[in-house]
């Protein structure tokens, strides 16, 4: 008997992992508390190479970059415009044979769902209770029948009801800084195009990149004692970073401050344990720090080898969640333990000292930075 499988959170995880399923003839429904049009926004995302590995074996991959920008270095430099280090992206694609890109949150979004079969996608579906039965387990909404499925998947994110539910983990902890995101039009020069501009200034970041022909996305950090009720106004903003090399000034100007986008930064690292006929996927089981850049990266490999065991296991579901388990836990949390660390390195600051990020990126060989990246994306022999 084929599982069906419930889907909580209709986000990348949880779209990404529908579209998996469909593709090895498996059933599904994907519940998501938010409307379609929520779908819209959220700036841009890093697809790196084992991201793109996955969509290209779900014939996504082409409508996927169609929207964004190939990315082929990384360009490392100080506040003050000086250069600290170059990487050849290249270099950490390795045996997944994917380059690197820079799409539309938006977009990504989109193809995946428009990829899913309509039926399963049931958009402002909120679910607020789970009761384990003897063939799974039933779910209850806050408006519409019960849902009955041999498996519950929780894609649902950074504050998990799946995970609230049935797991007794400790809340995710904030690293002491908040994230900047924005996407404008902007013209940038023609030497960084296909780059990713990642400024270093002590306490803090500032990258941009372009997205297709018009578009700049950017992104920057910044420390913050405590998670902000009220969040720092665009005049804050552009007063932190107004002595930053051009054009960080001019990014943040050009965007609406109504489409900017602030989020406390929190992860949370500690592994979840076994429980029948249910898992979790992406942010609700491993929420990291975006300093690698590998969040949604890393939820988009989750869902690629959680349906290929449900597939390979269609009479043996707990063993497919098993395997998938300790295919996936371990990998994703060192590389939320790595984000974690680069955090803490990026926003580090001494009175008297100095950056010491910019010491450490300019004393380290750029060998070892493409190593360390290369780590990071992994390799697919890892998935089996």
């Amino acid at each position: 008997m084929v599982p069906r499988v419930a889907i909580i959170g209709g986000g990348i995880a949880g779209l990404t992992l529908a579209k998996a399923l469909d593709a090895h003839n498996l059933s599904a429904v994907v519940l998501e508390a938010r409307r379609r049009h929520d779908l819209q926004g959220g700036a841009a995302l890093a697809m790196a190479p084992n991201a793109m590995w996955v969509f290209r074996r779900l014939g996504l991959a082409d409508r996927i970059v169609a929207a964004g920008s190939r990315i082929d270095r990384y360009l490392f430099i100080r506040a003050d415009g000086r250069p600290l280090k170059t990487v050849d992206l290249s270099r950490i694609s390795g045996k997944w044979k994917e380059s690197s890109w820079a799409v539309p949150r938006s977009h990504i979004l989109q193809t995946v769902a428009e990829a899913v079969p309509k039926d399963w996608i049931r958009w402002n579906h909120s679910i607020n209770a789970l009761h384990r039965t003897a063939s799974g387990y039933t779910l209850y909404q806050e408006s519409g029948p019960a849902i009955s499925a041999r498996v519950v998947v929780g894609a649902d994110g950074a504050h998990s009801t799946v995970r609230q539910a049935l797991w007794d983990l400790p809340d995710a902890q904030y690293q002491g800084f908040i994230a900047l995101r924005g996407l404008v039009v902007f013209c940038l020069p023609k030497t960084h195009q296909h780059t990713v501009v990642q400024v270093w200034g002590g306490a803090g970041e500032f990258g941009y990149s372009p997205v297709g022909e018009e578009l700049v996305y950017w992104y920057a950090t910044m420390r913050w004692p405590r998670p902000p009720a009220d969040p720092p106004a665009m005049d804050d903003i552009i007063r932190h970073f107004q002595r930053w090399t051009p054009p960080i000034s001019n990014l943040i100007e050009a965007t609406d401050p109504s489409e900017l986008l602030i989020h406390p930064i929190f992860d949370r690292l500690q592994p979840f344990g076994v429980r029948p006929a249910v898992t979790l996927i992406g942010d609700a089981a491993h929420l990291m720090t975006p300093n690698t850049g590998q969040g949604a990266c890393q939820a988009i490999v989750d869902a690629y080898v959680l349906a290929r065991e449900l597939y390979e296991h269609p009479e043996d579901a707990e063993r497919a969640l098993q395997i998938y388990r300790r295919i996936r836990l371990g990998s994703a949390l060192a590389v939320g333990w790595r984000s974690r660390r680069l955090g803490q390195l990026i926003h580090w600051q001494r009175r008297g000292v100095g950056t010491l990020q910019t010491l450490v990126l300019r004393a380290v060989p750029t060998s070892l930075v493409t190593q360390a990246m290369r780590q990071v994306v992994g390799q697919p022999e890892r998935l089996s």
